[in-house]
């Protein structure tokens, strides 16, 4: 849908931190009792794009990582 396609753009803007953080206060809403149903569905589907692109940062830190030669630490484009 478009509010998905939305929140994803805007996840994408952030850094790993700051999609950690944005995460933190999703879950700190969802363990609200006095949260309606459908705002829970909606912070549920918001949590998962924050996870999907810290995941994806990661991924990418680790791909770095894995091509730095370890002697001197500058990337090898042949790992």
């Amino acid at each position: 849908t478009k509010q998905i396609k939305a929140w994803t753009k805007a996840a994408s803007a952030l850094s790993y931190e700051e999609s950690l953080q944005a995460l933190d206060l999703l879950l700190t809403q969802l363990q609200n009792d006095a949260v309606p149903m459908a705002e829970l569905q909606r912070h549920y589907l918001q949590g998962q794009i924050y996870l999907e692109h810290c995941k994806s940062l990661l991924e990418a830190a680790e791909q770095t990582v894995i091509q730095l030669d370890p002697d001197s630490l500058e990337i090898n484009p042949n790992a």
